[in-house]
């Protein structure tokens, strides 16, 4: 539990080397102008760095409660074994302004559950790999648009849910992408 926190900037990595699960969660965090990065298995770039390729398991379940405006999220769930447990991300967001930009991807099954109250929010999200099935539920609710680019990729079943409240007069932006 993390209350009026302003100006943090937390980066966390993660990594599986057995069959358990990696979890990362913040149960309640409030406050505004924050940053977070966090990364299991990792990826990243953009050069805030990171790559890691020492092929781990996966097994990568992430929730997080944010409360507060102007914060910026960039979370990473990746591994490169062929046995895996997967990814799992929940997400629920209540402020605006806040940026938030996430990948899951190789192996094993793939799913993101995100509430996002309030405005003015940008949001990237991307499922890909082979051999498994992406599922995304996303509830999008607020006077003014959140912008959402939804990205879905792999040989194999690719899912999601949508529910958006939006009363901008020049509508909300949402891009959904699914294939190979």
């Amino acid at each position: 539990y993390i209350n009026n926190a302003p100006y943090l900037d937390i980066h966390i990595v993660q990594y599986n080397f057995t069959d358990n699960t990696n979890k990362i969660i913040f149960d309640e965090v409030s406050g505004s102008s924050n940053t977070f990065k966090l990364g299991q298995g990792v990826a990243w770039q953009g050069d805030g760095s990171y790559t890691y390729d020492g092929a781990e398991g996966g097994g990568h379940y992430m929730e997080i409660d944010l409360y507060g405006n102007n914060n910026s999220l960039k979370w990473h769930q990746t591994n490169q074994s062929g046995a895996s447990d997967g990814h799992d991300f929940n997400f629920h967001l209540a402020g605006d302004w806040n940026e938030i930009n996430g990948r899951q991807q190789s192996s094993g099954v793939k799913e993101m559950n995100l509430t996002i109250y309030n405005d003015d929010n940008d949001v990237t999200l991307r499922q890909k790999g082979a051999n498994t099935s992406h599922t995304a539920n996303i509830t999008l609710d607020g006077t003014y648009g959140t912008n959402l680019t939804l990205i879905q990729l792999g040989t194999t079943a690719q899912s999601y849910s949508l529910s958006q409240d939006c009363n901008t007069v020049g509508g909300c932006s949402v891009t959904v992408q699914q294939g190979q």
